[in-house]
């Protein structure tokens, strides 16, 4: 008993250490970082499940989320639709490129033929029905026995067994009917052989110009869906309107005994729901400005009505008190898929769709809109000021936002040197801090392509003599020199102010393009750039990596033109990323470069020698192979990941060296039993001398930092596991000199 207790004693401290250590997941590990405010659809099954794009989530009766996404075994982050199987108690999971997951008791069962049949473009809705899922595809229905997880028949409907688009399928006692672009089909449940195209007759609609969007079989008749109308045909063909929007329907569900309609007023933006029973129609309004924005599916269930907002989420509306409440899992409020910036305190991002700043700290996303931040849309990018501590966001019209001590200020044409478009719009691009204080932004559609705000907030534009006007990403070098990509394929600009920002008279410019003699970039092409630790700078373009590593002397007679590294990978050696398109690069605390393409993600050496890691959307996490941006967490070494999926993250093996060792922390301390990941030591400075040795001084393991962080695998040099007490973690200083750091205290299971 006592073991158990010691046990249990040792797992309470491991747990509050993980909450102590920033919340960021074991070395090795990913995290996803979903938004799920965009929900796609609810259905009704053991619980309430919600789709979005790129994951879903459970709500249980006592508000409990479960989560399903890449990381707990989905195939694919794009959703299409999904639907429950009652007979075997499944969710019937279908995506963009028409894979198929089928979910049982957190378990995921892939179906993966329909990807290999190229006919079908899109997947446009699922009907469960006694262990079949019926989908409704551009060409047809395919039935999947989601028992056997494999596909038993196809239905081609037109004509001679031509392709036509099916929308929405549904049965009732007598009939099969499917929704198509060309009215609705149907044919008798007693028929054998529905995947011949003469088993079906065309039952209404034939010759409208409008498609028949959705069915669903109801007691009274079949509801049928036709423009914005909702038409009930009787059994005895008898065709009635059942109701007639003045607003756009988006979504509607027939569901215990009951219709809930969705619709959008497109003029006061305002959206409304309709709960009513077939016999009574619009029995209950319910309309809250400011709360549904663009209803995109909602469903009665046990006295509530669940209402998945496309840009607020779930919400469970009390039909009685007509009290809305939200019900949406911690994430940012929209999907971050560009800007992005890791410091030691927190992540900060923003959506180009959704207004504010969206923080992740201490594990949990804090979605920030007050003080100005809710008029905040189209944010291009993010930096932080070190010297004040400000962030910098800019925007695609509105010029540049300065967030300091909570407040927000816009700088645009009006109040800066910043130069705005024709339309009164005003674009900036980049924007990077010096050590001095400065704050420099681009400027989009003007050869005033870089400006400057001083701490006395004096700004300044500066023109560059090369007509360019599609001024990109900066980054600033060792000399304070600017450098800022294009757009359009004009190359890199370099930018040095001389001895004063305020005087052009000693302004030195400087254009790299492609070929020898110009620059040597590998192509004029730059998406991105990045300072590693020698002061190098490292250029991303559509055609691979170049690097400048003579920065001091560029603007010197002597020649300085970008070096293309070779890479080794297997046996075989070649140009750095010669047939990728690089669009973001990323320096660790080793000095390491990780590298966002438009097919995954790479970790190379910091020489650009070797690939250590190759991540995609088939062997990792990863929402999407199309990655924009990259920024690291200085302080856990953990790798955030941006795609045009959304935002992952990978805690990886190297943070930021300390100019001099410090406090010493390790993670996880104390190592539970059963624990098999890596140990990270990290407050270390560059390279740092690691032993672990017994309370004896009996040397277990010997290490070096990887930057500032070591890893240990609870192994002794013979690759055994150590017994479980207590051990010192020794390291030696920049002098030489060696000192107990800190302690471990290993509890291995019994």
């Amino acid at each position: 008993m006592l073991g158990i207790k010691r046990s249990l004693f040792f797992i309470g401290c491991w747990l509050l250490t993980i909450q102590a250590f920033t919340q960021a997941p074991p070395i090795g590990n990913w995290r996803v970082h979903h938004s799920y405010t965009a929900a796609l659809q609810v259905v009704q099954g053991d619980k309430i499940y919600t789709a979005t794009k790129e994951a879903i989530f459970s709500v249980n009766n006592t508000g409990g989320f479960e989560y399903f996404n890449k990381l707990t075994g989905l195939s694919e982050a794009s959703i299409a639709t999904i639907e429950w199987d009652r007979e075997t108690a499944q969710l019937v999971v279908a995506y963009t490129n028409n894979n198929i997951d089928v979910i049982k008791g957190g378990l995921v069962k892939n179906i993966y033929d329909l990807v290999r049949t190229s006919n079908i473009k899109t997947i446009n809705s699922i009907y469960c029905d006694k262990g079949m899922a019926y989908i409704a595809t551009n060409i047809g229905v395919v039935v999947i026995n989601v028992s056997k997880y494999e596909i038993k028949e196809s239905w081609i409907l037109g004509p001679n067994g031509s392709p036509i688009e099916v929308f929405s399928i549904t049965k009732d006692s007598n009939f099969w009917y499917t929704a198509t672009s060309t009215g609705i089909y149907k044919s008798p449940l007693s028929n054998t052989n529905l995947a011949d195209a003469k088993s079906w007759t065309i039952f209404y609609g034939a010759g409208m110009l409008a498609p028949i969007n959705k069915i669903s079989s109801a007691p009274t008749g079949l509801i049928v869906e036709k423009n914005d109308s909702l038409l009930l045909i009787q059994p005895n063909s008898t065709t009635t309107l059942f109701y007639k929007a003045s607003e756009q329907i988006k979504t509607w569900q027939f569901n215990e005994q009951k219709i809930t309609i969705g619709t959008t007023n497109l003029l006061t933006k305002r959206a409304f729901i309709y709960h009513s029973a077939i016999d009574n129609p619009n029995l209950l309004v319910f309309e809250q400005a400011g709360i549904l924005n663009h209803p995109s599916t909602c469903m009665f269930s046990n006295g509530s009505i669940w209402i998945g907002d496309s840009a607020s989420g779930l919400f469970k509306l009390d039909p009685t008190t007509k009290t809305f409440t939200s019900i949406v899992p911690s994430g940012p409020a929209g999907q971050i898929t560009t800007a992005l910036e890791a410091t030691s305190s927190n992540i900060i991002a923003a959506s180009n769709t959704k207004p504010g700043l969206f923080i992740l700290e201490n594990g949990k996303w804090l979605n920030q809109k007050q003080n100005g931040l809710d008029t905040l849309t189209g944010v291009q990018s993010i930096a932080t000021n070190n010297f004040d501590n400000s962030v910098w966001l800019t925007t695609a019209q509105k010029g540049v936002a300065q967030w300091h001590n909570n407040k927000l200020q816009i700088f645009n044409p009006q109040n800066s040197s910043l130069k705005g478009a024709a339309n009164n719009t005003c674009f900036t691009s980049g924007v990077a801090g010096d050590t001095k204080g400065n704050s420099w932004v681009s400027n989009l559609g003007t050869t005033i392509s870089l400006h400057v705000k001083q701490p006395d907030g004096k700004w300044t534009g500066f023109t560059n003599p090369f007509g360019v006007t599609d001024a990109g990403a900066l980054a600033i070098d060792e000399a304070s020199q600017i450098w800022c990509t294009t757009k359009n394929a004009n190359g890199l600009l370099v930018y040095n102010a001389g001895n004063s920002l305020t005087s052009s008279a000693d302004d030195k410019w400087k254009q790299y393009k492609a070929g020898a003699g110009l620059g040597n970039l590998p192509s004029n092409q730059v998406n991105c750039i990045a300072k590693d630790k020698n002061g190098f700078i490292w250029i991303g373009t559509d055609k691979g990596i170049g690097i400048i590593q003579c920065t001091e002397n560029i603007f010197t007679p002597t020649s300085c033109e970008a070096l293309l590294p070779v890479v080794q990978q297997d046996r075989f050696a070649g140009l750095l990323f010669k047939d990728e398109n690089v669009q973001t690069i990323a320096v660790d605390g080793a000095d390491r470069k990780w590298v966002g393409t438009k097919n995954g993600v790479w970790l190379i050496s910091a020489s650009g020698e070797k690939v250590i890691y190759r991540f995609s959307s088939s062997n990792s996490p990863l929402p999407g192979n199309d990655i924009s941006k990259i920024s690291i967490d200085p302080l856990t070494g953990e790798v955030f990941i941006a795609t045009n999926n959304g935002l992952c993250s990978f805690r990886s093996t190297a943070t930021e060296p300390v100019s001099a060792q410090q406090k010493v922390l390790v993670f996880p301390n104390p190592v539970p039993p059963g624990y098999n990941g890596s140990i990270a030591i990290r407050g270390l400075t560059t390279g740092a001398l690691v032993k672990i040795t017994n309370l004896y001084g009996a040397l277990i393991y010997q290490t070096r930092a990887i930057g500032g962080q070591a890893i240990w695998d609870g192994k002794n040099t013979n690759g055994t596991k150590v017994a479980s007490g207590v051990y010192l973690i020794i390291c030696r200083d920049d002098s030489g000199v060696e000192k107990i750091a800190t302690k471990i205290t290993i509890v291995q299971g019994r």
